[in-house]
C-alpha cells in the first residue's frame, strides 16, 4: 500500500555555494560517510551532491504521514548497476522506491514510500 509520494527539485548552485560556504561541515549535517564514499568528485560532482539532498527531500516528504525523519536518518546509495536506492537508520516498515536525475543546473528526486509487504 502506498502510503505517500514526494518531490524535490534544487538548484545545483545552492548546494555548490552551501559547500563552498560550509565544506565539510554541510556534507557531515546531510550525508554520512557511506554515502560520500559512493560519490566520486569529478566533473559532475555538485549535481550528484545536489540530486541526493533532492532525494532524501522526496523521501522525507513520502514519509511525513508515517514518520518524522531528519535528513541523517535517510541513506541514498547505489546498487551495483548505479540505480539509487534508499535505505534508513532505523527499520521504519516502508519499503522507498526513488528516482533521481540531474543536469547542469537543476536536480530532481521522486520517492514513493510503500509499506513493507
Amino acid at each position: 500500500m502506498v502510503v505517500g509520494v514526494g518531490i524535490d527539485i534544487i538548484q545545483i548552485e545552492k548546494i555548490k555555494s552551501s559547500l563552498e560556504k560550509w565544506g565539510d561541515g554541510f556534507l557531515n549535517r546531510v550525508f554520512n560517510a557511506q554515502e560520500l564514499e559512493n560519490i566520486s568528485k569529478g566533473k559532475i560532482y555538485y549535481q550528484r551532491i545536489a540530486a541526493r539532498f533532492a532525494a532524501k527531500e522526496a523521501v522525507i516528504k513520502a514519509t511525513s504521514k508515517e514518520h518524522a525523519l531528519a535528513l541523517t536518518d535517510i541513506l541514498i546509495l547505489n546498487k551495483k548497476n548505479g540505480a539509487p536506492y534508499c535505505k534508513f537508520k532505523k527499520d521504519v516498515g516502508l519499503d522507498i522506491f526513488l528516482s533521481i536525475t540531474h543536469v547542469e543546473d537543476y536536480a530532481v528526486a521522486c520517492a514513493v514510500a510503500q509499506k513493507k509487504a
